[in-house]
């Protein structure tokens, strides 16, 4: 959770959640619209972070290139590889006509695979088709995550400020410890677990949403420190009061998303083994 005004993380949230849940609710092209625009405002932060190393992405082919990955996860995976290696070799080329270190190269497909190739697994979860009882589990699904993550966020700051005493990563992040870690797995886990007492979702996967979400969303959020210690900067930007920057906002969810949908391919092995 960033530092700011209370008041104004209130009125980010006051517009933002709706408009997160309702673009979820709705599904099809309107999550694939919301994940492409988070994934296209926290790729241009990303490129910004690698310019202030020093770093010079090829930003615009970059951009393009992330918004197609997004687009093709309705497609099929097939179709996300396609353009991930005609990006490689359109930038290859512009990079060698204009004399550029391979870094440049390196820099700017490292954008497109960190934020729009993971975050476009989100899609495949939203459209993950269940069986009865479940006929919509993509929905529940999908909410679960935005909940366990905004949990897990949540009790994460609050643990971590009232009992936190054993720095989690000093040097990337000191303010993080791993009571905060801790609470914040509970916390993702916790709600899962009501989730499923709901009825929105099947006890396995909603361990899965809690798992992934308190461990891997903290480990997101921990490599988007890093990247922001290196260039210098406190927040990726200033675009969101009290949030700082949609990568700040969403970092979590990056490292989530793939996760789950990992576990949603391989769990008709894992379902058939126990």
């Amino acid at each position: 959770m960033k530092k700011g005004g209370l008041g104004s993380r209130l009125l980010v949230a006051a517009w933002g959640i709706p408009l997160i849940l309702g673009l979820t609710w709705l599904g099809g092209w309107w999550t694939v619209l919301l994940i492409a625009a988070i994934a296209f405002i926290a790729q241009y932060e990303y490129y910004e972070l690698q310019r202030r190393q020093e770093q010079n992405p090829f930003r615009l082919l970059g951009l393009i290139s992330g918004l197609l990955v997004v687009a093709a996860w309705m497609a099929g995976f097939e179709y996300i590889v396609w353009v991930i290696s005609l990006t490689f070799l359109v930038v290859a080329f512009c990079a060698m006509a204009e004399g550029r270190p391979h870094q440049d190269i390196l820099t700017t497909l490292g954008g497109v695979c960190y934020l729009p190739l993971l975050a476009g697994s989100f899609i495949l979860i939203r459209e993950w088709s269940g069986t009865p009882p479940f006929p919509a589990e993509g929905l529940g699904l999908t909410f679960c995550i935005w909940g366990a993550l905004w949990i897990g966020d949540t009790t994460a700051y609050f643990g971590g400020k009232l009992l936190g005493k054993h720095k989690l990563a000093p040097r990337i992040s000191p303010n993080k410890t791993v009571e905060g870690f801790l609470f914040g797995l509970g916390g993702a886990i916790l709600f899962c677990v009501a989730w499923w007492k709901l009825g929105l979702v099947r006890f396995d996967i909603g361990m899965a949403v809690g798992i992934a979400a308190g461990t891997f969303g903290q480990l997101g959020d921990l490599v988007e420190s890093a990247i922001k210690r290196e260039s210098g900067v406190k927040d990726s930007s200033s675009l969101l009061p009290g949030h700082g920057g949609v990568l700040d906002r969403f970092d979590s969810l990056f490292a989530t998303a793939p996760v789950v949908a990992l576990y949603l391919t391989v769990r008709p092995v894992v379902v058939t083994l126990f």
